[in-house]
């Protein structure tokens, strides 16, 4: 009996080892994506639209909902690829949790994702390990320091 429950001990400690050893990480499923280009139908909010008649939830961002400050500011500056051909990026994953495609978006020489928190109409949201997450930090700071949409009421006035 002894003897059985030491085995069972050493395979538990191999398996967990191996597992360690080969269990993928973030890192392992990096890899660079294609743009792929479509036509934005309509915009839906802030960070999401239809692009192809797909659902796209821009990435590391969040806008306010309806009803909530800076709602109206953040669907307007979107909606200004409404209609128009953009280029989108998926980074490590490409569905989230309502079955949306999660995308950057580019227009032109823009990455929209970026321009919408330095404008401070959004804020940084699950960014951590995506591939601009760096330049996404940067955009949600420079919103910050500049008192821009959402960091607005933390600033002091000056005078």
């Amino acid at each position: 009996m002894k003897i059985k429950k030491i085995l069972v001990f050493f395979i538990v400690i191999i398996c967990l080892s191996l597992l360690s050893i080969y269990y993928p990480d973030k890192e392992s499923f990096k890899k660079d994506y294609e743009k792929e280009s479509c036509f934005v139908d309509r915009v839906i909010d802030g960070d999401t639209l239809i692009c192809n008649n797909e659902t796209i939830r821009l990435l590391g961002i969040n806008t306010p909902e309806k009803k909530e400050y800076y709602y109206e500011e953040a669907k307007i500056f979107l909606q200004e690829v409404e209609g128009k051909e953009v280029r989108v990026l998926r980074d490590f994953d490409d569905l989230g949790k309502y079955k949306r495609k999660l995308r950057y978006v580019f227009y032109g020489d823009r990455m929209i994702n970026i321009e919408i928190l330095e404008q401070g109409f959004g804020f940084l949201f699950m960014a951590e390990g995506l591939k601009y997450e760096d330049k996404l930090i940067l955009a949600e700071d420079y919103a910050k320091v500049n008192c821009n949409g959402l960091w607005k009421s933390g600033c002091l006035s000056e005078g």
